[in-house]
């Protein structure tokens, strides 16, 4: 157990990520709905507690990896020629799993533009670096809606910028060379992690990183300050969904069945809000990744409160020692995620997101869950006794000791 309480390693930040992980293969799994006898419907678990906010998490926790990565270089060129070479693995990978046919929205690609544009903060100060990160967080799903709004102008309506200005799948290589441009737009703006807002998400992760997280007090500000963030965030647009002139647009512009909304809006299965970004009552919507001022300000609150919440408890000994296979699963978070996404691909789901409450499909839903987090959590402990870096995080440290190899 050593390594995992050696100075400098934050275990909380690796249980986290490994909650983003298994948090992530759950939402891909299992379903997010189910239909009452009286055909009611209400949330599961899952999309109850994680759609969503596991994604999130995941960027933060980049964010807060990129800053202990560069907070002691001396030769910013190197540190961003590095993360510019990371980038462009996370990329590559991210293209090539496009093709696994995995029913996956696969965030790699997205993931390695965040690293392009997060290489040019690492020199700010910790005061500019949070205004920034606040800043972001709180304007960008803003100025994405008036964007969007500008767009459907510009395409000639809603509905044709919404069906003309994404690729409803995941980037693939064959993306670059035939539709590069779309490829871009949806990257940046229309696709599933919409970089102007995700990198709010990478910006407040960096913040977090320049504070120094071994003191207990850090830890309690992270969970109160989140906390409250996702709790007002998600209580308000649920108290919005109770007055029926609002819950009639929504409804109307999404296809959804009034009483329907409740249990739709808190997972986001089902339902999709393009047609209604950029109009005055998206603003009140909180639905995971619609890319609502209420979706973004709830889920960063909730990935600082995660964090904030496993920094407090694996102070204590003994706690680390009971989560070890998650944080030697969370050493190994980019390998089990690609690993997740090969063999969904190879072991697709055949049930939807909705499902009746005494359907056998939830038990295949489980045991297709559970063998899943197995494998991630194997392979954490596995590499771990093996006394190596998990495979991709062995190379993308490779390709980025080229770029210190070639300022020398």
């Amino acid at each position: 157990m050593r390594p995992f309480d050696a100075p400098g390693r934050i275990t909380g930040l690796d249980t986290a990520r490994a909650v983003a992980i298994l948090g992530m293969i759950a939402t891909h799994i299992f379903p997010l709905l189910q239909s009452e006898p009286d055909g009611t419907l209400l949330p599961t678990w899952v999309g109850t507690s994680l759609t969503g906010v596991s994604s999130a998490l995941f960027v933060v926790l980049a964010g807060v990896g990129l800053t202990l990565l560069t907070k002691n270089t001396t030769d910013v060129f190197t540190s961003r020629m590095q993360l510019s070479l990371r980038a462009l693995a996370l990329i590559m990978i991210g293209l090539l799993l496009g093709h696994a046919g995995s029913n996956v929205a696969i965030i790699l690609v997205h993931y390695g533009v965040l690293f392009f544009l997060a290489m040019w903060c690492i020199q700010l100060s910790s005061r500019a670096l949070t205004v920034m990160a606040v800043s972001w967080v709180v304007l960008s799903p803003i100025l994405h809606g008036v964007l969007t709004r500008f767009m459907q102008l510009q395409a000639g309506g809603t509905t044709s910028y919404v069906e003309n200005w994404r690729l409803w799948t995941s980037p693939t290589l064959l993306d670059v060379v035939q539709q590069p441009v779309l490829m871009l737009w949806d990257i940046f703006f229309t696709g599933y992690y919409p970089v102007i807002s995700f990198f709010g998400y990478v910006l407040l992760g960096m913040a977090i990183g320049r504070t120094n997280m071994h003191k207990w007090s850090i830890g309690v500000r992270l969970l109160a300050i989140g906390g409250l963030s996702y709790g007002v965030c998600r209580g308000l647009a649920a108290w919005l969904l109770t007055d029926s002139a609002f819950a009639n647009r929504i409804a109307h512009a999404t296809g959804v069945p009034v009483e329907q909304l409740p249990a739709m809006s808190t997972t986001g299965a089902s339902v999709n809000t393009d047609l209604a970004m950029g109009a005055p009552h998206w603003y009140g919507l909180a639905v995971p990744h619609s890319g609502a001022p209420l979706d973004i300000y709830s889920t960063a609150g909730a990935a600082m409160a995660v964090i904030g919440f496993f920094l407090l408890i694996t102070r204590m000994g003994l706690v680390r020692k009971i989560l070890f296979p998650l944080s030697a699963a969370g050493r190994v978070a980019l390998t089990a995620y690609v690993v997740h996404v090969l063999v969904t691909g190879l072991w697709p789901t055949n049930w939807s997101q909705t499902l009746h409450v005494d359907d056998p499909m939830f038990t295949d839903a489980w045991i297709m869950l559970i063998v899943h987090w197995v494998i991630v959590v194997a392979i954490g402990v596995t590499v771990h006794f093996a006394g190596v870096r998990g495979p991709l995080e062995s190379l993308l440290r490779k390709v980025s000791s080229v770029g210190s190899a070639a300022k020398r």
